[in-house]
């Protein structure tokens, strides 16, 4: 029994090893995180070259820095010390057709790593007792013990 378990253990504890988050640029302002990084060989050496070094993300795909509770998980962002970048409306060019930085407007935020969270059960206590009390109640009155 002993030997299940430990086997058990180790199992878990190397494919959690293994799991990797996902990462992205967490927005503040707009609470928004952008989860694709602009990866294109040399557009991204000249891309680092004109945001100081800073990974830059796309603008799509995107998702809200907060989810909602599915099927009783969340995924949570979480923000890292490492400054980001998102062009929301593209790049702007030269004469020589050279990246010279962000067209309009450039969101500068964190690169974030995402994580599973399950949702409290603590959140649903009310509406079950309310609604087992009210079973009860009904059964209680269909036997007219009440």
């Amino acid at each position: 029994m002993l030997l299940k378990k430990t086997g058990l253990l180790i199992i878990i504890f190397l494919c959690s090893q293994f799991s990797q988050a996902q990462s992205g640029c967490l927005i503040s302002s707009n609470a928004t995180v952008y989860t694709e990084q602009d990866n294109n060989g040399l557009v991204n050496a000249v891309l680092a070259l004109v945001f100081g070094g800073n990974p830059v993300y796309k603008a799509n795909p995107n998702e809200p820095s907060v989810a909602t509770c599915v099927n009783n998980s969340h995924k949570v962002w979480t923000a890292t010390s490492q400054n980001c970048t998102v062009c929301p409306f593209g790049y702007s060019f030269n004469l020589l057709n050279v990246i010279t930085g962000c067209q309009t407007t450039t969101y500068q935020g964190k690169v974030a790593s995402s994580q599973i969270l399950f949702c409290p059960l603590d959140d649903y206590t009310l509406p079950l007792t309310a609604t087992a009390g009210l079973f009860g109640i009904f059964f209680i009155r269909k036997r007219k013990l009440f």
